[in-house]
């Protein structure tokens, strides 16, 4: 399983921020994006960005571990399997989070 980190944004403690963007081919299920621990209570907002293809969001409350070996269990979020950009939030604790392709290319952004 390939996993991704989420990237700084910002530096002074009280506007750190942080982001994820990636693309994910047709038909293929996007890396793992982990959640640190630290940012269980924050918000996430995730962005499905499919234009005329079909994707999905998928989150996980399984073990770092757990998604390190693919045996995690990965739920679909909020929006559902859906063509074009739509966004979602989320406050809670969750370990990880996924883009899935089910037609064409899409691309996912994290922001928390």
């Amino acid at each position: 399983m390939t996993t991704a980190s989420l990237t700084v944004r910002g530096t002074a403690a009280l506007e750190k921020g942080y982001h994820y963007e990636g693309t994910i081919a047709t038909g293929v299920t996007g890396p793992s994006i982990m959640i640190p621990a630290i940012l269980n209570e924050k918000q996430i907002t995730c962005t499905l960005v499919a234009g005329a293809n079909t994707g999905s969001i998928q989150v996980t409350t399984s073990t770092d571990a757990k998604v390190a070996s693919d045996t995690a269990s990965w739920q679909t979020w909020g929006t559902g399997v859906t063509t074009g950009t739509v966004s979602d939030v989320v406050v809670g604790p969750i370990t990880a989070i996924r883009g899935v392709s089910a037609a064409g290319e899409i691309s996912i952004e994290v922001v928390v």
